[in-house]
């Protein structure tokens, strides 16, 4: 290489023509949306646990009979253990992102992949609680029913002797699970996916 001839054309450019690497200036725009990621999974994460210690209070703010609180509290292991399970696969991706440097275009590769899987796995878990409550709901029936307790005995249910309260509140869970299971990661977390996701995009068009 001749050095002598590179340095004179250094010498003779002009400040205006010296162009900034684009690759870097993308990789530093990746850095936004992953740090909104960050912060929303920490939140997520703090009113989720919060949310799930006050379920397990149930049967003593609904008065639960000690019929139904037997089921109660098997359902409520099973929603806890999914749960467990998500926040865990949560947690691991939380921390590694902090382990890597996004200063590469492998790096962001990883972050926007596993960010589409934790997407995929929220979903999931959203529609396993949704069932998990759909079946104590049926159990709760099925025991009040088969023991005769009366409704009058489970202050939660009072309302639902009527039978157009029950479907309507059927379905209104149900509407709320789905939007849940699938609006809500998108609108909480789908947004940088889809930066970061176009940002990858841009890097790949200069290569």
């Amino acid at each position: 290489m001749n050095f002598d001839k590179l340095q004179e054309q250094w010498n003779n450019s002009n400040e205006s023509n010296i162009q900034l690497p684009t690759k870097l200036d993308k990789i530093k725009e990746a850095h936004t949306p992953i740090d909104e990621v960050r912060k929303n999974m920490r939140r997520e994460f703090f009113t989720q646990a919060v949310c799930l210690i006050i379920l397990g209070f149930s049967p003593v703010i609904f008065n639960f009979p000690p019929q139904l609180t037997t089921a109660f509290i098997f359902t409520y292991g099973l929603a806890v253990a999914f749960t467990v399970y998500y926040f865990y696969k949560f947690f691991k991706f939380y921390k590694h992102s902090y382990d890597l440097s996004f200063d590469s275009r492998k790096n962001l590769l990883w972050f926007y992949y596993e960010l589409k899987l934790n997407i995929e796995l929220y979903k999931a878990l959203t529609y396993i609680l949704f069932f998990i409550g759909f079946g104590f709901g049926v159990m709760a029936y099925m025991i009040l029913k088969n023991t005769g307790v009366s409704v009058k005995d489970a202050d939660f249910l009072i309302l639902f002797e009527n039978k157009m309260i029950l479907i309507v509140t059927i379905i209104i869970i149900m509407a709320l699970s789905f939007a849940g299971a699938e609006y809500w990661p998108e609108y909480y977390y789908g947004k940088n996916l889809k930066k970061v996701k176009s940002i990858l995009d841009q890097l790949d068009e200069e290569n």
